[in-house]
């Protein structure tokens, strides 16, 4: 008896909902974290791929490097959706 009043009484005090608002979480879309891993497989590729390549392969490193601060940099876009 003592059991399940016990119980009832931690029921009924306990909140169901969170008393502290959690902060807002960033989901981030499946395609964004396929990008990101699309674009480090082509940058090891890169550096394993020998050779100057006439600077291009250097300038594509680059622009590869550029990509992933974009998609690491906290952005709003439309509908105030931080990506």
């Amino acid at each position: 008896m003592k059991i399940a009043t016990v119980v009832l009484a931690a029921t009924i005090l306990v909140p169901t909902v969170p008393l502290f608002s959690l902060p807002p979480q960033g989901d981030v879309p499946a395609e964004v974290n396929s990008a990101r891993g699309a674009l480090k497989g082509a940058y090891n590729d890169l550096q394993h791929a020998g050779g100057e390549w006439g600077g291009h392969r250097v300038s594509a490193m680059k622009h590869i490097q550029e990509a992933m601060a974009e998609l690491t940099r906290p952005r709003t876009g439309r509908n105030n959706i931080t990506i």
